[in-house]
């Protein structure tokens, strides 16, 4: 795949629009800045591939182009209370058919969910590859888990105004764990789970549960997973207990208490043995992690 800027901003302020103007009027103001952000990745040597919903996919050759729309965007005095906020990133990445497919593009959308308004996060890929006086514009912030890179990716942040508004790595618990989990994803031989911030999930024999186990040995209401304050928690509720068994670290036994999860690793309910597929939840966070 060949070499590619990437830069993937999101419209923030558009749902509230919406109540405020009605459909019609908010979808106007809402494709003006689509059609702006476009103008603006062509004035910087680039081309928008695709827009959907509040997004805007665009693509550049070099790295400098991708930066130099990033600050544009960020200087542009968007109206009606829009904003947006992006993920850039320099990697491979491949076009077809009105579209992009690669690492780049995977990380760039990561990136982006997790900037706030009026900022952009970029990898170290997309800094690293610009000159002295470009990289002094980002402030590092700390690094990253993705999914299938065996590496955290150390992240840098710019904005419109002052550091206050840059994303932070929180304190409280979180600060103790030296992370902030802001996702996390959690498979079994039946179905694959997601929670973000504020979500929980019940795991148990029982109807009622979110994530089911089949094993007779797994409790009806055996533990449940919990996202909040930018930690992931499992809180085991069960008679015969949970193992914990991290991919980087040593296995834990949990019985009527709370663990934080990190990284990558399985789950076990009721049994130590791995094989036991109809008892085993494997899961997977995104992390932040502070330098």
């Amino acid at each position: 795949m060949p070499m590619t800027s990437v830069l993937l901003a999101d419209i923030t302020g558009s749902t509230a629009l919406y109540d405020r103007l009605g459909q019609q009027p908010a979808m106007e103001r809402v494709g003006a800045m689509l059609a702006r952000l476009r103008e603006i990745a062509e004035e910087n040597g680039g081309r928008c591939i695709k827009m959907q919903g509040d997004d805007a996919l665009c693509r550049f050759d070099a790295p400098e182009g991708g930066y130099a729309a990033a600050r544009q965007m960020l200087a542009e005095p968007w109206p009606h209370g829009l904003n947006l906020h992006a993920g850039l990133y320099w990697g491979e990445a491949e076009e077809t058919r009105g579209d992009m497919f690669g690492d780049a593009v995977n990380v760039a959308a990561r990136l982006a969910t997790l900037a706030k308004a009026g900022e952009i996060l970029a990898g170290n890929a997309a800094v690293e590859a610009l000159d002295d006086g470009a990289r002094e514009a980002f402030l590092p912030i700390g690094r990253i888990r993705l999914k299938g890179k065996s590496e955290a990716t150390r992240v840098y942040s710019i904005t419109q105004g002052a550091s206050d508004g840059r994303t932070t790595i929180a304190g409280g618990f979180a600060a103790l764990t030296r992370a902030r989990t802001e996702s996390a994803e959690f498979r079994s031989v039946d179905g694959v789970w997601h929670l973000s911030e504020g979500q929980s999930l019940t795991v148990g024999r029982a109807e009622g549960c979110d994530i089911r186990l089949s094993e007779p040995w797994v409790s009806r209401q055996h533990g449940r997973l919990e996202l909040r304050g930018a930690v992931l928690e499992y809180a085991d509720h069960s008679s015969a207990g949970s193992a914990v068994l991290p991919e980087d670290g040593p296995a834990v036994d949990v019985h009527r208490r709370a663990v934080p999860l990190m990284g990558t690793g399985v789950l076990l309910f009721g049994t130590g043995d791995q094989s036991a597929a109809g008892a085993r939840l494997s899961y997977a966070t995104n992390d932040l992690i502070p330098e």
